[in-house]
């Protein structure tokens, strides 16, 4: 039969001395022997457990010891040895899982920093950028203003020029006239 196909689920079976199981929940013989009794007695029709009187072992399936320790929390409110390691590594991986937590809070709030800063700094840039870009179009402004002032001068020069040639022409015409009319 191939247990891989199989639906059943697979029966795990504890086959151990009293003494052993005495040892695994930490009680005395009586007690066991009394949790053995109530656990066949509350489960009759569970095939739990078979006594081997020759050997002393008891043969019980997993589900029972399950129930066992059930048994004996609540007799005693104690915690099994299997639960208090499974409290324990449930307790490491919760510490796990905070650390995990923090690291990722950390690691989003430094990208969340990072972020600022190149923000930042591209802010600064651009500003600097546009001082630079302003600097350079005031510094043209202002040589065009210049330019335009000496154009503005020149043409006051180049007008000033013609009217002075004006004149002088103006002159010369009068005083070849006035040359004119006094040599008769």
């Amino acid at each position: 039969m191939n247990i891989s196909n199989s639906k059943d689920p697979i029966d795990v079976y504890y086959d151990m001395e009293i003494a052993q199981i005495c040892e695994h929940f930490h009680k005395s013989r009586n007690t066991v022997d009394k949790a053995v009794a109530k656990l066949i007695k509350d489960h009759p029709d569970k095939d739990w457990k078979y006594k081997n009187p020759e050997t002393r072992r008891i043969t019980i399936r997993a589900e029972g010891v399950e129930c066992l320790s059930t048994y004996f929390r609540k007799e005693k409110q104690e915690i099994s040895t299997v639960e208090m390691e499974l409290r324990y590594e449930n307790e490491k991986l919760k510490a796990i899982i905070e650390e995990k937590e923090k690291a990722a809070l950390q690691i989003e709030q430094l990208y969340k920093e990072r972020l600022l800063l190149e923000v930042e700094k591209s802010r600064q840039s651009f500003l600097l950028e546009n001082k630079n870009n302003e600097q350079k179009i005031s510094e043209l402004e202002s040589e065009n203003q210049k330019l335009k002032d000496e154009i503005t001068t020149l043409n006051d020069l180049k007008r000033s020029n013609e009217e002075m040639k004006r004149k002088e022409e103006e002159y010369n015409s009068k005083s070849f006239f006035y040359r004119l009319l006094h040599k008769i």
